[in-house]
């Protein structure tokens, strides 16, 4: 064969290559993206449930796709909106440890968190996932201060503090009602100790100068309750407190 002839047939297999190549490239990207735009507009019509099925092999489809982890915020999202909280649990907490330095990784810290206070409980009833939740906000909230969802993470810790301290708050009186003054005044402690910020606090303090007086510790109920009277004067927990003073 002709020397030139063979260089002109290289020459066209490697634009053929090129050119299939290119071509499969743009089919790639626009199939990531059709899917992408798909989810969402599944996602304004409600279709959450829908969605987060949807996307569960978009990133091991498109791995190197510009649209894979906002595939895997996306799928949080409607998982979460779809009231599957352990899916969205799980999900947030995937998207942290694969892409710690993520532009968007606090989002994934603030989803991680509302999962979690989505899941707690009543304060009559096991606190775990209060206290789940609580651990979550306070990291977002450390790492990310800046974040635009800091001030909602301020807000919903502020309401599990308030949850946790009732928590406390109905243990401790139901001990305080069979006589346990002991591990009464343990839970009233743990409410002064931890969440004065909460409206558990007054009555925390009236039962812990109360324990203290039923333990014969008249002293330290005594200054418990001008404690109350100090910082709480027009309370009524604090009138209810003199006979201590």
């Amino acid at each position: 064969m002709n020397l030139n002839l063979s260089k002109l047939i290289l020459a066209l297999l490697a634009i053929a290559l090129m050119n299939g190549c290119a071509s499969n490239d743009k089919q790639y990207k626009s199939g990531a993206q059709q899917k992408y735009e798909e989810a969402k507009l599944l996602m304004k019509k409600g279709s959450y449930g829908i969605v987060a099925m949807d996307l569960e092999k978009f990133s091991t489809k498109y791995p190197y796709s510009r649209y894979a982890t906002q595939a895997d915020l996306l799928r949080i999202f409607a998982a979460y909106k779809d009231t599957q909280y352990i899916l969205s649990e799980t999900l947030s907490k995937r998207f942290i440890e694969s892409h710690p330095r993520h532009t968007n990784v606090d989002y994934a810290k603030y989803m991680l968190a509302m999962s979690y206070y989505k899941q707690r409980s009543s304060a009559e009833k096991d606190a775990s996932m209060n206290q789940l939740a609580i651990d979550a906000f306070k990291r977002l909230l450390n790492e990310h201060p800046e974040s635009a969802y800091a001030k909602d993470g301020k807000s919903r810790l502020q309401l599990l503090y308030n949850s946790l301290a009732k928590h406390e708050l109905t243990v401790g009186k139901f001990y305080y009602d069979k006589d346990h003054f002991v591990a009464a005044a343990n839970r009233f402690q743990g409410v002064v100790r931890l969440y004065q910020t909460t409206p558990s606090i007054e009555e925390s303090l009236y039962y812990l100068a109360a324990s203290y007086a039923k333990m014969g510790l008249a002293t330290d109920a005594h200054q418990i309750a001008l404690l109350l009277r100090h910082n709480y004067p027009n309370s009524s927990w604090s009138s209810k407190a003199k006979r201590y003073l």
